[in-house]
């Protein structure tokens, strides 16, 4: 349960600190989950890092390409 709060208090941290909800909100949010200490501050640092990575295109590599369906596979369900 521990982890489940402490999760949940990096997650809303990470969206305030990007910029989700505005600047009063993010701030009261911000002192409420400080509340909760060192481990959800560690998983709110390491979740905006991974955010701003994956926002300048650092995973792209990672995600699987689209696979495309044969000719054939597309006029069998063309038919039915």
């Amino acid at each position: 349960m521990k982890l489940l709060v402490h999760a949940l208090g990096a997650w809303v941290t990470v969206e305030a600190a990007s910029g989700r909800y505005p600047r009063p909100l993010a701030i009261g949010l911000t002192m409420l989950v400080s509340r909760l200490g060192a481990p959800t501050a560690a998983l709110a640092l390491a979740g905006f890092a991974l955010k701003r990575l994956d926002e300048a295109g650092a995973f792209e590599g990672l995600r699987k390409p689209v696979r495309r369906t044969s000719t054939r596979t597309r006029r069998l369900v063309k038919s039915s």
